[in-house]
């Protein structure tokens, strides 16, 4: 019988070898090994350079991950502002005409988004950003003579939307309010 020599592992002095260390270093990395698991990784890689490069190369990656992750929260919180003003400029453009009763749809998801972005500050930014469009939106249809609102109208149409985008941000509110407790007391003890 024809034997395969057995490929060796690097056992000197440890007591894992160099697979079993592999194998641990992701639960040492995210705090979830037990002590014995701990030490005996820190005590294999103390002697094998070749896992301690591993190991090292592991904590850089980490540090990547959360760049990365910061980097797309930014990312996506910029396009959740321009998804929200793109929202708002298409819903007051609806205005007096018969897309009108679409922003019965859109305010609300404006809320949504805006609570999104704001978190509690939505409930002061979002009423003052609808009154400051409507009233430049309002102003582009008087320069194209576009029919623009009168004032009575500017100001009831903005005031109901207002409302509108408000109960989005209440309801987001609240469905945040409530997931973040059940997480937080939700686990059973």
């Amino acid at each position: 019988m024809d034997k395969k020599p057995r490929q060796k592992n690097h056992t000197a002095s440890n007591e894992i070898t160099c697979g079993v260390c592999m194998d641990l270093m992701p639960l040492v990395h995210d705090g979830i090994a037990s002590a014995d698991s701990q030490s005996a990784v820190k005590q294999h890689i103390r002697s094998c350079t070749a896992c301690s490069a591993l190991y090292g190369q592991k904590t850089t990656s980490a540090a990547n991950t959360e760049q990365a992750f910061q980097k797309f929260r930014q990312q996506l919180r910029l396009f959740s502002i321009l998804l929200m003003m793109l929202g708002i400029c298409i819903g007051l453009a609806l205005t007096a005409g018969i897309g009108m009763f679409y922003n019965s749809l859109i305010m609300p998801v404006i809320g949504v988004l805006g609570y999104a972005v704001f978190r509690r500050k939505a409930f002061l930014y979002i009423p003052v950003l609808l009154l400051l469009l409507h009233g430049i939106v309002n102003l582009i249809r008087l320069l194209f003579d576009a029919d623009p609102l009168d004032a009575y109208s500017l100001l009831a149409f903005t005031v109901i939307y207002i409302a509108l985008a408000l109960a989005g941000t209440l309801i987001a509110s609240l469905l945040y309010f409530a997931f973040r407790k059940e997480n937080r007391y939700g686990k059973k003890e």
